[in-house]
């Protein structure tokens, strides 16, 4: 018989679905990450799912069974957002350090 995974991972499948459903509210992802406090938590709070799913999947590992269904689906649901993000927030990042917009320039004569 499997073994049941422990409620922990049950958890962070269920918050690692956050951003997806904020996303749903607010009308898309775009209006998560232009809301930076926002986007920070719910990052922070996907990147704890994806890490506890990843922990799970390393003592899964060193006892040399498979993982349960569970784990893969919170990394592969975690992983989207954290990707988007991470993704996005370089674009913003680098435009800032190369000034790419006019925020940074003086007014062109």
């Amino acid at each position: 018989m499997p073994r049941s995974p422990a409620y922990e991972l049950y958890i962070a499948f269920i918050v690692s679905l956050i951003p997806h459903a904020a996303a749903l509210l607010v009308g898309g992802y775009g209006q998560i990450i232009t809301n930076a406090p926002l986007a920070v938590v719910i990052t922070i709070i996907d990147a704890v799912a994806v890490v506890i799913a990843y922990l799970q999947f390393r003592d899964d590992s060193h006892a040399r069974r498979s993982s349960h269904w569970l784990v893969w689906a919170t990394i592969a649901v975690g992983a989207v957002w954290l990707i988007y993000a991470v993704f996005v927030g370089l674009v913003i990042v680098l435009g800032r350090v190369f000034c790419i917009s006019q925020d940074c320039r003086g007014p062109i004569r």
